[in-house]
């Protein structure tokens, strides 16, 4: 039987920060699997960056954009009718050619992408972090201009027309069961996994105190790497602070990340609150950066309304940060983290003054060691079962072959 030759779409800029990272763990591990199985991958993207970043963990990619025919088949199968169009004249798009043409039998896709649309011949797998446009409607990053019924368009065909659905939770294999109908046995759970350049991070007190100072921080801020988005919730974080301070508690604030239209008003909010000797905002950061940051913080803060997980608290656990994180999200938490409400200020202002008290910080520290051992055979158990799809797969490929 020959090789299955398997597409990866890495469609993420580094810029979306763990959108980035995670697809980035699982190419890593699909280039190991290929080696062990006998089998292939291609890596796709339409980042030449993405490209230069790969070079540096061995692999190889091919640079595969999205041209302006690929853009009116997707428009068009939003559309609808267009289907029968299609159907009835056997037409593939450019995407779907350009991968026969390199002898795919199976696509990829490390995230949610909307290119799955365009294939008609080719099976595919795709990638589910969340359903948060169902969880949270009511933050227009999900919801305005479409947004919401683009996503229910994506989302219901792919979990239900997927060879195998990746999600990284429980709790997301039966929220798709039970909004899409999604068949349970075609989810494999893979939990995220911390960044590879935080986890492979060296704690070099000279190399870590150079990017401290790079940025002028000085060790023992809270720390909250996340894009500038509303449901990020940095307004929560703020609000938090500013209680603190009229309890003559100071804490001092590190946020980084790409701006997403939220930035103006949290500038703004920096003002009105009189935070701005408090707060570094950093902007976007280089992955290798990120170890030192997160070792520099006396502790993570991610008051996010979005999960069900969250990769920072994996990372800040690597590299033994306390996480103060939301109680809704306790199933991935555990008890290595302080839990807070994430729509109460005062909450997480308390939590953040419960860091302090004594054995905290090293209870935390153990906990979440545990908690990501916990996690890591938890992938490897996905992994697994990953790999048994992919198997089967290529059984019944064989079977079919062009």
């Amino acid at each position: 039987m020959r090789p299955l030759r398997l597409a990866v779409m890495l469609e993420q800029a580094l810029e979306v920060g763990g959108g980035f990272q995670q697809p980035l763990n699982d190419l890593l591990w699909l280039r190991d699997w290929a080696a062990k199985s006998g089998n292939e991958i291609v890596v796709y993207s339409p980042y030449p960056k993405t490209l230069d970043i790969l070079k540096e963990f061995g692999v190889a990619a091919r640079l595969l954009k999205f041209g302006p025919l690929d853009h009116v088949f997707l428009f068009l199968k939003y559309c609808g009718p267009f289907d029968l169009v299609q159907i009835a004249l056997k037409l593939k798009s450019p995407f779907e050619r350009a991968l026969i043409r390199d002898g795919i039998d199976v696509v990829h896709f490390t995230s949610t992408s909307k290119r799955h649309l365009l294939l008609y011949e080719l099976p595919f797998i795709i990638t589910i972090f969340d359903g948060c446009h169902r969880d949270a409607p009511e933050f227009p990053e999900v919801r305005t201009f479409g947004e919401f019924e683009r996503r229910e368009i994506l989302f219901g065909l792919a979990s239900t027309k997927a060879a195998v659905v990746i999600v990284n939770a429980p709790e997301l294999v039966d929220d798709l069961c039970r909004r899409y109908a999604m068949e349970k046995e075609r989810a494999v759970c893979i939990p995220f996994s911390p960044s590879t350049y935080v986890s492979q991070s060296t704690s070099d007190a000279a190399d870590d105190e150079a990017v401290l100072s790079r940025y002028r921080l000085k060790p023992g801020y809270l720390f909250y790497p996340a894009q500038f988005w509303p449901h990020k919730n940095h307004m929560t974080l703020l609000a938090a602070l500013a209680s603190l301070r009229e309890r003559g508690v100071t804490e001092r604030l590190v946020l980084c990340g790409s701006d997403r239209g939220g930035r103006d008003k949290i500038d703004a909010a920096i003002r009105a609150y009189g935070l701005s000797d408090q707060i570094s905002i950093i902007g976007f950061v280089e992955s290798a950066e990120l170890g030192a940051l997160y070792r520099g913080a006396a502790a993570l803060v991610m008051p996010s309304y979005f999960g069900p997980t969250n990769l920072p608290p994996l990372e800040a656990w690597a590299v033994g940060t306390p996480v103060i994180y939301p109680e809704a999200f306790k199933t991935q938490a555990g008890d290595a983290a302080i839990l807070f409400d994430y729509d109460d200020p005062r909450s997480l202002a308390d939590a953040i003054v419960s860091l302090r008290a004594d054995g905290t910080r090293e209870r935390l520290r153990t906990a979440g060691h545990l908690r990501l051992a916990q996690f890591a055979e938890e992938t490897n158990a996905g992994h697994q079962q990953f790999a048994r799809h992919l198997e089967r797969l290529k059984h019944r490929l064989a079977l079919t072959a062009r």
